[in-house]
């Protein structure tokens, strides 16, 4: 009898007493800014967002229309047409004001980003890439600090 308790407490205790251990599974990057939320692959409301610095349009690589580049203090964001609407392509941090949701900024060490994100990266050149279902944050990395941060999502 005891050993079946304490093998019910350890199976217990390996499954988190029963709680739903939270996932990445359906979620996806968004990048926050002033109380402002960027959310990858929804509708961009320039109304939201305030002034832009500069606009530029080029064709849709898809050929679908124009893509929309908002560059604001910060960052810059980037839209292309879906379903008649502008969804947020990509998000391009441009210094160390801004940060990350999890608190990177460009400046900050390899070992920080590590710690933040952890070891699920796929790594190209100098590019730490991470993933949620469609939605990728890259970091650009030279001599073990963050030079770049950029997020994108996969457009169909």
């Amino acid at each position: 009898m005891k050993k079946l308790i304490v093998l019910t407490l350890i199976i217990v205790l390996i499954t988190g007493c029963g709680k739903d251990k939270e996932t990445n599974e359906n979620k996806v990057y968004s990048f926050t800014y002033n109380n402002m939320n960027f959310v990858l692959g929804q509708e961009f409301d320039k109304s939201k967002y305030g002034k832009e610095v500069s606009y530029s349009e080029v064709p849709s690589c898809a050929g679908l229309g124009v893509d929309k580049t908002y560059t604001y203090e910060h960052y810059e964001v980037t839209t292309t047409p879906s379903d008649d609407k502008d969804i947020i392509y990509n998000i391009y941090l441009t210094d160390d004001v801004v940060k990350t949701n999890e608190g990177i900024k460009i400046g900050d060490s390899l070992e920080d980003l590590t710690n933040t994100y952890g070891n699920n990266y796929e790594k190209r050149d100098n590019a730490y890439t991470y993933t949620l279902d469609k939605t990728h944050l890259e970091f650009i990395v030279e001599g073990d600090i963050v030079s770049g941060i950029t997020y994108y999502i996969d457009v169909e």
